[in-house]
């Protein structure tokens, strides 16, 4: 919903406002900053109405002096807010920086843009919590901690709050499904470089779903000789595998009992010339995430909280969550003794480890099966 104002915002030229951007998929939220910055670039003087305010220098105050100040000669000015610590934000701090957001002039367009790595979503969606806020909570435990970083942390709930009340807090989460291959196939077409949709199917097989990975493999058929329309065949002599995603799906197969996909992935692996060693660490951490949503999942914990805990999408817990559900009891506790074996034989350099690891995949698709 919030991602449909900010469109409706920028068709209808008002822009004006505070913004949250967070979330994990990167390329769509450099997008919408990139946006908003041409309301203001466009200018007779942009570099007076593009403001870039350093968090780890400066301070609310001269963050004030900012916002206040009038744009020039244009309707709008921007400012972009970096180097925000949220784990060091303290409460007084805090509340200075919603003041601010709240007394916001009609001019302003005021960005907080972290990186998945520097903000959770469960913390904005679902308060500050100990997946944000472990760091303060340590040194509220310590009584001896130094004045000056007492309450570290502690004004993250003010802050996003603030925003949320007077401004819009935008997740941009990583696309699946046929939304993301419709995604593929419009940046073939603004090319005009046709594309079947088993190609745009195939390159999220092999390289995930991160836009930016996908627009740079993207560009890269596009440069290509390969025949047109762009075929699955292309996407497997052209585009470079990740092969942590890659395991990931082989997985997937694997617990949905999807043998044919699992030949067709694996094959693949084979044909890049994984690293066997690296391909069984990847299932091997496949198949402990398993353990840990099936153990979470008895104890009653939600979906959404398991995704937190792990740091992974709700999609994805979601997806392994159905396909643990549909094996056999006594599965994931055999797929885990099936991969120590086969681990130890790699280290043992007995047989040919790509053998090894075909028969493994035999083994754990067919578990259970009469």
């Amino acid at each position: 919903m919030s991602l449909e104002i900010l469109k409706q915002r920028l068709k209808e030229n008002k822009p004006a406002g505070v913004y949250l951007f967070y979330g994990n998929e990167e390329y769509t939220k450099d997008y919408y900053a990139r946006e908003l910055r041409k309301k203001v670039t466009a200018s007779p003087f942009p570099e007076f109405n593009h403001i870039l305010f350093d968090a780890s220098a400066s301070g609310p105050e001269e963050l004030a002096d900012a916002v206040f100040a009038l744009p020039y000669l244009w309707d709008y000015k921007m400012i972009e807010i970096k180097n925000l610590d949220l784990s060091a934000l303290n409460a007084d701090t805090a509340a200075r920086y919603a003041e601010l957001i709240s007394q916001l002039p009609e001019y302003v367009i005021m960005l907080f843009l972290f990186r998945s790595s520097e903000l959770d979503e469960s913390v904005v969606e679902g308060g500050f919590k100990k997946s944000a806020g472990a760091a303060a909570e340590k040194v509220d435990e310590n009584e001896n901690e130094e004045p000056a970083r007492k309450g570290k942390g502690k004004g993250i709930n003010t802050l996003i709050g603030a925003i949320k009340k007077h401004g819009l807090a935008v997740n941009f989460p990583n696309e699946t499904g046929e939304k993301l291959e419709n995604w593929i196939l419009k940046h073939f077409a603004a090319q005009k470089v046709p594309a079947d949709r088993s190609a745009a199917q195939m390159l999220i097989t092999l390289c995930g779903n991160d836009m930016y990975t996908l627009y740079h493999e993207i560009e890269k058929l596009i440069c290509s000789p390969a025949d047109r329309p762009i075929t699955q065949r292309a996407v497997l002599k052209y585009c470079c595998p990740n092969e942590s995603y890659k395991v990931y799906e082989l997985s997937d197969a694997l617990t949905g009992g999807d043998m044919k996909k699992v030949k067709r992935i694996y094959d693949n692996l084979v044909k890049s010339k994984t690293d066997p060693s690296l391909l069984l660490g990847y299932l091997s951490k496949c198949y402990s995430d398993m353990l840990l949503i099936q153990a979470a999942t008895e104890e009653g914990f939600s979906q959404a909280k398991i995704a937190q805990m792990l740091k992974k999408s709700e999609w994805m817990v979601r997806r392994t969550a159905a396909g643990i559900a549909r094996k056999p009891s006594g599965y994931l506790a055999y797929a885990c003794e099936e991969i120590d074996a086969a681990d130890r034989k790699l280290k043992r350099y007995s047989g040919n480890p790509y053998l090894v690891l075909e028969f493994l995949l035999l083994r754990l698709g067919l578990y259970g099966r009469e």
